[in-house]
């Protein structure tokens, strides 16, 4: 799942580098001490640029330690930039084995010679972004007041204007890269956050260029991770109504409509998938596992026939057909479609074993049948019978525990076998693997 954002990403060529100016920790901590003291300060606080220099202080405190990273850097390019580091070290964690570059303020992650990340060791503003977006939503709002006065007071605010539609382009790049960072590190809850904060920048007037629909479609995919589903469905929705996405869209929007417990929805999510997908095989799938599980056979065949017109060398889509006809109590019609899944693979488990347990319980209910005939004769044929379908169970379920070796429904699915029909040496071995004692002949 992590590569839909790499995608949607990449193409965007984001850097966290801020601008022209070097910043220092000291240089941005007296600003922000200004910017403290004129906010304090009530001709000060009333003034739209008040408001824009102190967001734009907290997206440099947001740069000051990053301000020459950039996801995809190389070791190199970082060696150039800001030196060697203090200490280098390899660490093994749950995104898998890194390279660390310590320096003063900052960590720099490293997979495979690529810059994946950073953590930030000493910080001015525990969470400077959100800070510069308030700013500059109450320098909007003083601004607009100011519409309504006088001439010279609109004057004085319309240089702002074009600031705020600056630091919006800027503010919403640091939101993405910060929810990029979050999404590397598996911290979903605050990927989406951050990613909601950059949509509701893009979505401002202020903002000046297109919103970007590969956007939309992250926040909705991360709020999605995060267990968000209601966040989910409503930016996967914006993002299907902007025309964004294909198949994969259509079935993370069934599965967030699922976890809200929205049958209805997600039914006719996937056929909208499909009417607007008809050759995207994953909406097809998902539409035969819809109805499968709603017990819907009629339907799910009906969409597994498409899939195999499709790929009618997946062997699981004739698995999925004899599975339903096995639900349906149609066992010939079963095996047709289980022999054309072995035929393709002969160590599908799955398969096998349902081929096997199918002669099992066909089996049974011929001896069932034998028990009721009272002619001696008569009763021996049929229990032959019986015997003879029995053994046709046997090389499915051995080729399904060759396939399994560990699983134990098929181990004493044959150990049952081999008792009824007289296999001792294949009755003990499988004994032995069981852990039973031999000889025991239990069932």
């Amino acid at each position: 799942m992590k590569r839909i954002i790499t995608i949607v990403f990449a193409v965007l060529g984001f850097t966290l580098f801020s601008g022209a100016q070097e910043l220092t920790p000291e240089s941005v901590e007296r600003r922000l001490e200004r910017s403290n003291s004129r906010i304090e300060d009530e001709s000060h606080r009333q003034r739209v640029k008040t408001w824009v220099d102190r967001g734009i202080v907290f997206q440099d405190i947001f740069d000051v330690n990053i301000q020459y990273l950039y996801f995809g850097m190389s070791e190199d390019e970082l060696n150039l930039f800001m030196g060697s580091p203090q200490e280098k070290r390899r660490t093994e964690t749950d995104m898998g084995v890194r390279d660390v570059w310590v320096y003063e303020n900052i960590e720099v992650y490293f997979e495979n010679g690529i810059l994946v990340g950073y953590t930030e060791k000493e910080v001015i503003h525990d969470n400077p972004l959100p800070e510069a977006y308030n700013s500059f939503l109450r320098a909007i709002e003083i601004h607009e007041e100011g519409e309504e006065l006088g001439f010279f007071r609109r004057l004085f605010t319309a240089n702002q204007e074009s600031r705020i539609q600056e630091a919006f382009i800027r503010l919403n790049g640091q939101f993405v890269n910060k929810a990029v960072l979050h999404y590397e590190e598996a911290n979903y809850p605050k990927a989406f956050e951050a990613f909601e904060y950059a949509l509701k920048v893009a979505d401002s007037p202020y903002f000046t260029e297109p919103v970007d629909t590969g956007l939309i479609f992250n926040t909705g995919f991360v709020a999605s991770l995060a267990g968000n589903y209601e966040k989910a469905v409503e930016y996967l929705n914006r993002a299907k109504d902007m025309e964004f996405g294909e198949g994969n869209l259509y079935v993370m929007l069934k599965d967030a409509y699922i976890e809200l417990g929205d049958s209805t929805m997600a039914e006719r999510i996937l056929q909208e998938g499909f009417e607007n997908f008809p050759q995207d095989n994953m909406v097809l799938v998902e539409l035969v596992n819809y109805y499968m599980a709603a017990d819907n056979a009629e339907a799910a065949l009906t969409y597994l026939e498409l899939a195999k017109e499709q790929e009618p060398d997946n062997p699981s889509f004739h698995y999925a057909e004899g599975f339903l006809y096995d639900g349906m109590g149609e066992p010939e019609k079963a095996k047709e479609a289980y022999s054309r899944s072995l035929a393709i693979d002969p160590d599908f488990f799955d398969a096998n074993y349902n081929m096997g347990v199918l002669y099992y319980n066909e089996a049974v209910k011929l001896l069932e049948e034998a028990n009721e005939i009272m002619d001696n004769v008569e009763y021996e044929k049929a229990r032959d019978a019986a015997f003879e379908v029995l053994r046709q169970s046997v090389p499915y379920l051995e080729q399904a525990h060759v396939a399994n070796p560990d699983d134990e429904y098929t181990m004493e699915t044959l150990r049952v076998l081999y008792y009824r029909l007289g296999m001792e040496d294949k009755l003990e071995e499988m004994n032995r693997k069981l852990g039973r004692e031999a000889g025991d002949t239990s069932q």
